[in-house]
């Protein structure tokens, strides 16, 4: 073999596995068109939408895509929805999931919505549904108004106490970041798990993938007892997930109207998990000073953001941010230093 037949054919063995790895338009699924256009079809044929939430270098959305091409996932697509991959690659299918309030942590996930556009279900999907039949089973939930999960927030709402439909009502909310239906199922569901269950890995999964607020007497108790659940789980999963939770909590719009003991019990959190006081102080101040001006105690707040800088110089990018919020009514003056 010539030197140059030699190197084009080690090039081709080279790009053939990345080849075969791209995500092409799947034949199971209709090309894509507008968004809007997507649901006027549906509507005008009563079918709901399924959307396969993928990114092009995902290896798991890879595996899924070979199970896809089936000839039987095909006839089942096409007689029960309008079906459609969208790439979260591409910046205008992250806005409209932004616009419909919905949040994707993996690939892929699968978000079925009624023929109306209402989101019926958002299920991030692992190796454990990835086969035919697995597929089938967690789409005929999806669309069955009894089961899919827009109908079990329902059901709860109308007073039914199933934990294992609170359960996934609860992530429901979470993905469809529906916070204050979140808060409440979270609160309901703590109600019904006994203390002696609260280190077990139900509870700690609950912690981790479903809960958005630290209010209640599960998180209160893992955060209290860390070192139990680091003994039970993975040290850094067991960190980062009271870390989440804290922010999540700290960075909500009900954050201003917190008391001083709830703000001051979201600090020992963070300083149970190992962050230093400035961290801790670099995470809080911007709210600290919110809530101080929603009272008009501008002097409070100006005292406040000298505190945090300790006596020195303030960042001149930083002081111009501080000055435009740190003023007296009427007056364009600065009152920092």
């Amino acid at each position: 073999m010539r030197l140059s037949s030699l190197m084009l054919f080690l090039f081709m063995c080279l790009i053939q596995p990345l080849t075969a790895q791209k995500i092409d338009q799947n034949k199971s699924f209709r090309p894509f068109i507008p968004i809007e256009e997507i649901f006027k079809k549906a509507a005008k044929e009563n079918k709901p939408v399924f959307f396969e939430a993928f990114l092009p270098s995902c290896s798991h959305c890879i595996a899924y895509d070979k199970t896809f091409s089936s000839t039987t996932i095909k006839a089942y697509l096409d007689k029960n929805f309008h079906a459609y991959q969208l790439d979260l690659s591409k910046p205008e299918n992250n806005a409209f999931l932004r616009s419909r309030k919905i949040f994707i942590p993996s690939t892929p996930s699968f978000i079925v919505f009624s023929p109306q556009g209402k989101v019926w279900n958002i299920e991030p999907v692992g190796e454990s549904t990835n086969s035919v039949n697995g597929i089938i089973k967690l789409l005929d939930a999806a669309k069955n108004p009894l089961q899919n999960h827009a109908q079990l927030v329902e059901r709860y709402t109308i007073g039914e106490r199933n934990k294992e439909n609170m359960i996934s009502a609860a992530y429901f909310t979470r993905l469809s970041l529906d916070t204050a239906k979140n808060i409440t199922l979270v609160n309901d569901l703590v109600k019904l798990i006994k203390p002696e269950e609260f280190e077990g890995e139900t509870s700690f999964l609950l912690i981790q993938k479903v809960m958005m607020d630290d209010d209640n007497a599960l998180f209160q108790h893992f955060i209290t007892h860390l070192k139990n659940y680091q003994s039970k789980f993975d040290s850094v999963e067991v960190k980062q997930t009271a870390e989440n939770t804290i922010m999540t909590s700290l960075y909500s719009g009900r954050a201003r109207s917190y008391s001083p003991e709830r703000l001051q019990s979201l600090k020992n959190g963070l300083q149970a998990i190992g962050l230093k006081p400035q961290q801790i102080a670099a995470r809080f101040i911007y709210l600290e000073v919110l809530i101080d001006l929603d009272k008009k105690l501008v002097d409070q707040a100006v005292a406040r953001v000298k505190n945090y800088y300790g006596g020195k110089a303030i960042p001149e990018k930083e002081k111009e941010f501080w000055c435009k919020l740190l003023k007296k009514s009427g007056s364009m003056e600065c009152l920092l230093p």
